[in-house]
């Protein structure tokens, strides 16, 4: 019995890393400049994004609206990533609860697109490139 543990154990473990292995393109930092489709004045703000894979870690900034949170990974591929955006300062600015498709260009750079949660349209967009 002990034995069927540890060998569950360790295939979940060897299982898990190589799922990390297919988002390793997104780890790292970025920074950009959004644009919102639904503003008129003031519709572009900086992005900062902070990812590091291994540790499960997704801090999103936006320094010129002085707001900032988390994501949370939904899903993911080879070549892009879904993620649930909570806003934890300044929500007065910030639209509290948000979804965000990552999808790679390339090596350094990753396009962005924000949706309102159960939104179907993209409210704001930008191609982020690698610090």
């Amino acid at each position: 019995m002990k034995i069927k543990s540890i060998l569950f154990f360790f295939i979940a473990l060897i299982l898990v890393g190589c799922k990390t292995d297919d988002i390793v393109w997104l780890d790292g930092q970025w920074e950009g400049v959004g644009c919102q489709l639904d503003l008129e004045d003031n519709n572009t703000w900086s992005i900062n994004l902070e990812i590091d894979i291994y540790q499960q870690s997704f801090e999103i900034k936006y320094p010129s609206l002085e707001c900032s949170g988390q994501w949370e990974l939904v899903e993911y591929s080879y070549n892009r990533a879904t993620f649930n955006e909570l806003i934890l300062e300044n929500t007065n600015t910030c639209i509290k609860e948000g979804t965000v498709i990552i999808t790679k260009v390339d090596e350094n750079h990753i396009s962005f697109s924000y949706y309102i949660i159960d939104g179907k349209d993209v409210l704001a967009f930008s191609t982020l490139k690698r610090k």
